[in-house]
């Protein structure tokens, strides 16, 4: 939320953009449970860096999005 709302784009949007990121891209994932299984709920963290990867995929989905919609 905290990303979301300083990016100004939607919660929904972001997730869908860091699916594709990894631990290496700046999106780290927190449990509160351990062991953690798979029931267990996370949230999602971001880096600096993850926050500029992350700026960068939305810019590059709009761009292809874009690009489709153009005659």
């Amino acid at each position: 939320k905290y990303v979301a709302d300083m990016l100004g784009e939607d919660e929904d949007v972001l997730h869908e953009c860091s699916i594709e990121m990894f631990p290496e891209d700046g999106r780290l994932s927190a449990y509160d449970n351990y062991p953690a299984s798979e029931l267990t709920e996370h949230i999602v963290l971001f880096t600096e860096d993850g926050i500029e990867n992350l700026k960068y995929i939305i810019e590059a989905r709009r761009t292809v999005a874009s690009q489709k919609a153009a005659p």
